[in-house]
């Protein structure tokens, strides 16, 4: 690790209130962003979302769930270049983003729970959905729970199985932390799977909406989330047509990993994106847009012929 690494760690914890505050509340898609009530164990919450719907040239939404510890701003390139094609919408998770953070178990069956009711109140006629790392373990769980629901689906940077990034015991003995330590932490892990080639601006928006986030909805969704991620045999069931997609350098979710959910799923087809670690939506954006635009105007062709 360098000296200069170091000191951008330590730069970015101590940056001001007003730098941060600047960073938190940028959004490029203010305009587009609205909320969405949420009834959970006889209480409402508001989940934040960004919803580009100007007269697209199909009738398909494709509805974006994100990872851990992200938000709907990794969709970015998505959102401008899907646009004009679908109706996209990007969500930010409980304690997320925008969405509201307070106390909750944030388990596989809440963000599933989460999802079906956005997908409910939306109610698409044709429905793609799309999920990134975490957010691909939910749209799984939830296509498991609803086989006829979507069109199709795709999988970045994805698994039967999460490894788990850090040992268990670790979110298990430090269930309170500085908040300086949790960011210089978070940062330091984070980065192992975020690539230089990532445009800066994206990062810092990320990086600073993650020092935001109250460390209970890091700590419980990776218990309860990512660590509870494990299936397999109830995969083969699953007919809807599924793309999968993997960053070549992934060092969390592997090309091996995404192998063994491509032999595991009986109508997908797998694209290994080269010199990619594990943010692909950002690293290639524009490649990931054109390999979903095209993957969903082939679900509409064939769709066309029956």
């Amino acid at each position: 690790m360098t000296i200069k690494y170091l000191n951008n760690m330590l730069s970015l914890i101590r940056a001001s209130k007003l730098e941060m505050d600047d960073l938190i509340m940028f959004d490029p898609f203010s305009e587009k962003r609205s909320k969405l009530r949420i009834r959970r164990s006889g209480s409402w919450y508001d989940v934040s979302y960004i919803d580009i719907n100007e007269n697209p040239l199909y009738d398909y939404t494709i509805i974006c769930a994100h990872g851990w510890g992200s938000s709907s701003i990794i969709y970015s390139y998505l959102l401008k270049l899907l646009g004009p094609y679908f109706r996209i919408i990007a969500y930010d998770m409980k304690g997320h983003g925008f969405s509201d953070a307070e106390p909750d178990t944030y388990d596989l069956g809440l963000f599933t729970e989460e999802l079906a009711q956005i997908v409910d109140q939306i109610n698409p006629k044709n429905l793609i959905l799309l999920g990134h790392s975490m957010g691909s373990a939910i749209v799984q769980n939830y296509l498991c729970l609803n086989l006829d629901r979507a069109k199709a689906a795709v999988l970045l940077s994805s698994a039967s199985n999460f490894r788990e990034p850090i040992p268990r015991l670790f979110p298990l003995i430090f269930s309170r932390m500085d908040e300086r330590v949790k960011n210089l932490i978070l940062h330091f892990g984070m980065n192992l799977l975020e690539s230089n080639s990532v445009h800066p601006k994206y990062l810092n928006i990320i990086r600073e909406q993650r020092k935001s986030m109250p460390y209970h909805v890091f700590r419980l969704s990776l218990l309860n989330t990512v660590y509870a991620w494990k299936k397999d045999e109830e995969l083969k069931d699953l007919e809807t047509p599924i793309l999968l997609m993997v960053g070549e350098k992934d060092n969390f979710t592997s090309v091996k990993d995404s192998m063994k959910l491509r032999e595991l799923l009986p109508n997908s087809r797998l694209i290994i994106l080269p010199d990619s670690k594990h943010d692909i939506l950002l690293e290639q954006g524009k490649d990931v847009a054109n390999l979903v635009k095209e993957f969903v105007e082939y679900q509409i062709d064939l769709e066309s012929v029956k």
